[in-house]
C-alpha cells in the first residue's frame, strides 16, 4: 500500500529479447497488478513527502505540489483519466481502485494539475520505484492540457494514455541521451501510429507533423504487447464473438484488444472506400482518414486508424458501400464486401488455393491446409500474387466478357490485357450500352453493315447474308438502336453465351490484368 511518505512494492524486469517490447520497458514495475490510484485534493505536507531527491523537498519550494498553481483534477478530467486506466485494464492484466486520500492512504498513481512555464510540456510522471513520487503524474496548468476537454482523440487524451504508461513501467521508445544503451525502436516504428509512448507524428511513408487530425483513443500495437509482457493479457476482454462496428459518424484511430471467439467480426456501414485487414499487427483503414497535421493542414497520405494486436484473431469483415478492399488471415473467413466493386487480396500465388462457386458467392480454400476456408460474399474482384480475377459475371465481368466475345470473337473473353481494359471503363461508370459503343470504337468500324456483319460472324462463324444482316443495319440507320445497344443485343444472345463459355467462367471467374 503507497502512503505519502512510501511507494507499494516494485520489482525489476528482465528483458524481453524482442526489441519492440523492450524499446517501452523502463526497467521496473509495480509487483502487483491491482494498482490503486487517487485524486489528491490537498498540498498539506501530511500528503507529501518533503524528502528532497526521492521526494519534493521543502514545502517552501517550487516541487510540484507546493506550486502556487498546483491543484485538484476537475470531475470532468477525473472521468477522462480513469477512462484513459480502463484503455489499460482492457488490455492487460491491471486492475485500477481508487481510493481516497488520507495521511496513511493515498494511490500508488496519483494525478493533479501544477504548473511548468514551458506551455509545450504538456504533463509528467514518474515511473515505479521506491520513491514517494513514484506514479505521480502531473498535468501542466499551461499547456493545452488547460485549454480543451480531454476527450478521447485529442492530444489531452493521448497524453493521459501516455503519461500512465510511463507511471506503469514504460519508457520513450527513443534514444535517451543520458543512457545510450537503452533499447531503441527502428525509425519506421517509432511513431504514434505504433506507440503512444512516442514522440513522433507520421504516416507509412515517413512524412511527420506535430500531431493528428485525431489521436489515438487506445494503447497501439506495440503497447498492448509490452505492456502485456508486464502485467500479463486481459483474457476476459471481448472474449465472446464480438462485432466491432464503425460508421461515418464517428472517427476512429484504435488497436483491437480481443481475448478470443470463434467468430469475430469487423464490421463498417458507412460509404468511404476502406481497407480490411484481418492479420494480427496489421492495420486497415476504415471510415473517415485521419491525417498527419503541420499546424493544422493535413500532411501527405492518410495514416491507418484501425488496427488489430498481436495474437488477436478477428474471423470476419464486411466492408461497407464503397470500393473496398478486404485481407484475410490464417482462419477461415467471411469476408463480405457489400455494395461497390470489392477486392479480396490473397498474399499467395493463384496455384495454392482452390476457388468454387457457391450459391451466395465463392469460396477460397488453401491446398495445402483445407481446413483454412474463406467465403467471399458481394466480391467482385479477387487478386492473388501472381492473378487478378473478377467474380462479377452477373455484373461489370459478364458484360465485359460477353461484349468482348461478340465485338471481338470468343477468344477474346479470355485475353487478360483485354478484360483489363473493360475492367476499368465499366468500373468507372460506364453503362453496358456505353462499354458496348467503346468496344465498337476499339474494333475501329464505322459503317453499319460492317457492324453488323461483324458481330454476326463472331456469333455464328460465317457472313450474314443480306436478308440476314439488312434488318439490323436498318435499325441502325434510322437510330431505332444505337451501336452500342446491338452490340449488347448480341452479346447478350445465348449463342455467344455458349461461345464464350460463360457457365464456366462462372466457376473460375475472368482473368485479367
Amino acid at each position: 500500500m503507497a502512503t505519502p511518505f512510501t511507494s507499494s512494492s516494485v520489482i525489476f524486469t528482465d528483458p524481453a529479447n524482442d526489441n519492440q517490447i523492450d524499446s517501452l520497458l523502463s526497467g521496473t514495475r509495480w509487483t502487483n497488478s491491482t494498482i490503486s490510484y487517487s485524486f489528491p485534493t490537498s498540498n498539506n505536507p501530511l500528503f507529501w513527502s518533503t524528502l528532497s531527491g526521492s521526494g519534493y523537498g521543502s514545502q517552501f519550494g517550487d516541487g510540484e505540489p507546493w506550486n502556487s498553481t498546483a491543484k485538484p483534477l476537475n470531475n470532468a478530467d477525473q472521468g477522462y483519466f480513469e477512462n484513459a486506466l480502463q484503455q489499460w485494464a482492457n488490455v492487460a492484466n491491471l486492475n485500477f481502485i481508487k481510493v481516497a486520500e488520507t495521511p496513511s492512504d493515498v494511490g500508488d498513481i496519483r494525478t493533479a494539475y501544477t504548473e511548468d512555464p514551458d506551455e509545450s510540456t504538456l504533463a509528467w510522471s514518474y515511473l515505479p520505484s521506491n520513491s514517494p513520487k513514484s506514479g505521480d503524474i502531473w498535468m501542466n496548468t499551461q499547456s493545452l492540457l488547460n485549454f480543451e476537454n480531454w476527450t478521447p482523440g485529442t492530444i489531452s487524451f493521448e497524453t493521459l494514455l501516455h503519461e500512465i504508461g510511463h507511471a506503469l513501467g514504460f519508457k520513450h521508445p527513443f534514444a535517451n541521451p543520458d543512457d545510450p544503451t537503452e533499447e531503441t525502436l527502428p525509425p519506421a516504428l517509432d511513431s504514434i501510429m505504433h506507440t503512444i509512448m512516442s514522440y513522433t507524428y507520421s504516416n507509412l511513408q515517413g512524412e511527420e507533423g506535430n500531431e493528428f487530425s485525431f489521436h489515438p483513443t487506445t494503447p497501439m500495437v506495440l503497447d498492448i504487447a509490452a505492456m502485456q509482457y508486464l502485467y500479463g493479457a486481459n483474457t476476459h476482454y471481448h472474449a465472446g464473438n464480438d462485432t466491432y462496428t464503425y460508421n461515418d459518424a464517428n472517427t476512429y484511430n484504435e488497436a483491437i484488444w480481443d481475448a478470443s471467439g470463434a467468430s469475430d467480426t469487423i464490421q463498417y456501414t458507412g460509404t468511404i472506400s476502406s481497407r480490411i485487414d484481418l492479420n494480427p499487427t496489421s492495420a486497415s483503414f476504415i471510415g473517415e482518414p485521419i491525417y498527419v497535421q503541420s499546424n493544422g493542414v493535413n500532411v501527405g497520405l492518410p495514416i491507418p486508424n484501425v488496427w488489430i494486436a498481436d495474437s488477436v484473431i478477428i474471423e470476419n469483415a464486411i466492408a461497407g458501400q464503397g470500393d473496398d478492399v478486404l485481407i484475410g488471415n490464417d482462419s477461415s473467413n467471411i469476408l463480405d464486401g457489400d455494395s461497390g466493386i470489392d477486392t479480396v487480396l490473397v498474399q499467395a500465388p493463384r496455384d495454392n488455393y482452390t476457388l468454387s462457386k457457391t450459391p451466395s458467392g465463392y469460396t477460397v480454400t488453401a491446398n495445402a491446409n483445407p481446413g483454412n476456408q474463406d467465403t467471399l460474399t458481394h466480391i467482385e474482384r479477387l487478386e492473388f500474387s501472381d492473378t487478378k480475377l473478377a467474380l462479377d459475371l452477373d455484373g461489370y465481368a459478364g458484360e465485359v466478357a460477353k461484349l468482348l466475345g461478340a465485338v471481338f470473337g470468343a477468344a477474346a473473353a479470355a485475353n487478360q490485357d483485354y478484360v483489363g481494359i473493360g475492367l476499368t471503363e465499366s468500373d468507372k461508370g460506364l453503362s453496358y450500352e456505353q462499354l458496348g459503343e467503346f468496344a465498337i470504337h476499339a474494333a475501329e468500324l464505322t459503317s453499319h453493315d460492317e457492324i453488323v456483319t461483324l458481330l454476326w460472324q463472331n456469333l455464328f462463324g460465317a457472313a450474314p447474308s443480306e436478308t440476314q444482316k439488312s434488318p439490323y443495319v436498318k435499325m441502325l440507320d434510322t437510330g431505332e438502336i444505337s451501336t452500342g445497344g446491338l452490340a449488347v443485343l448480341a452479346a447478350d444472345s445465348s449463342v455467344n453465351a455458349e461461345n464464350i463459355h460463360l457457365t464456366g467462367l462462372v466457376q473460375t471467374g475472368v482473368a485479367f490484368v
